[in-house]
């Protein structure tokens, strides 16, 4: 998947059930899908899992903006520099353990490329500045690519070589670009969780898959969903993420390079598949979840799957930080991708056909 706007294109009508179907006795009435298996409760319970990821981004990309906005604030005050970049890691953390949710809002909207393509094409970036443009948030939304705004912008202009940059080194351009790319991300944060958790919103018509008003179709549409983006993430951070720097030897193609952040991502965004998998985020979730299901199906698959996410963090963990200046550690990273990849093939290959049986 290309890093520059690494979001999942799926359909949000996966096509017809696959489970027993009902047909009256006229060829006029319509053919009326049925489920094989109640998944209500499971259905419920990912979309306050997912809901509560995006509030917890929500409220961290807010706390992020307050930070950048103290640094203008007290121009040349290193602390404040510092406490941004630490607002800029918290925040990251939510989004990462979103991704393998990126259907419904993240895609439709764009929000998903809107916060987090890369890498920073740093020579248009530095055109920006030179410009004459006024940077205001409203110029970065509509007058600038994706990979001129977002999480990546923010951390380029808030770090250098994993650390806060120098107070004294911002010129007024770029605070002023700073402070608009961040109010633009804490919109798009606002937005995905607004779009979720509103009374009438995707966690409501998620949950009700089937009822005749949701978009899905069936409830195995919506489980299908709902592994497709655990499998997508998977293959993303391993044939993606970790593959492309890796194999081309570029550090530019690191994603989160400027903040030494990279391992991190990438171990919330196989924490986001466990998280799916388990059906809690935190403290939120009761754990009625995809394992249930599958541990009623299949508990050789399900105790599987749960001791490959875990290998798979491990195994991201292990390899020598930063990302950046450690690509030659080819066997810590092939390791890493190797793990990653065994979730993908064992969601698609074991997982998938327990629902579409």
């Amino acid at each position: 998947m290309k890093p520059f706007t690494h979001f999942l294109t799926k359909s949000l009508l996966i096509g017809a059930a696959s489970a027993t179907i009902l047909v009256s006795c006229s060829d006029d009435d319509p053919v009326t899908p049925t489920e094989s298996y109640d998944y209500t409760a499971i259905l419920g319970n990912y979309s306050d899992v997912v809901v509560g990821t995006y509030s917890d981004l929500d409220q961290s990309a807010a706390a992020l903006l307050t930070a950048v906005q103290a640094i203008q604030a007290n121009a040349g005050s290193q602390s404040h520099v510092d406490a941004a970049c630490e607002a800029w890691i918290a925040a990251r953390s939510p989004w990462e353990k979103s991704e393998a949710f990126l259907f419904g809002p993240a895609e439709t909207l764009s929000l998903d490329p809107s916060l987090d393509s890369w890498p920073v094409d740093r020579g248009q970036l530095d055109q920006v500045l030179a410009s004459s443009e006024e940077l205001t948030s409203d110029y970065v939304r509509n007058g600038l690519a994706p990979t001129l705004r977002g999480f990546h912008t923010v951390e380029y202009l808030l770090f250098r070589e994993g650390q806060p940059r120098n107070a004294a080194d911002f010129t007024a351009r770029e605070m002023e670009y700073l402070i608009a790319a961040t109010t633009v991300l804490t919109e798009d944060a606002e937005t995905l969780h607004t779009e979720w958790s509103m009374t009438d919103g995707y966690a409501a018509e998620f949950a009700s898959a089937g009822d005749g008003e949701s978009r899905y179709l069936t409830q195995e549409d919506a489980m299908i969903e709902m592994v497709d983006g655990m499998i997508g993430i998977a293959d993303e951070v391993a044939n993606g993420k970790i593959a492309d720097p890796y194999d081309e030897n570029n550090t530019e193609l690191v994603e989160s390079q400027f903040s030494y952040n990279s391992l991190l991502d990438f171990a919330d965004n196989v924490r986001s598949i466990q998280n799916a998998w388990n059906g809690t985020y935190g403290t939120l979730g009761n754990g009625t979840s995809l394992l249930t299901y599958v541990t009623e199906k299949d508990p050789t698959i399900a105790a599987a799957v749960t001791s490959l996410i875990n290998d798979a963090i491990l195994a991201v963990e292990n390899i020598p930080a930063p990302f950046r200046n450690n690509l030659d550690k080819s066997a810590e990273i092939e390791a890493a991708q190797t793990a990653i990849n065994t979730i993908f093939t064992t969601l698609e290959d074991d997982v998938k056909p327990l629902i579409t049986e």
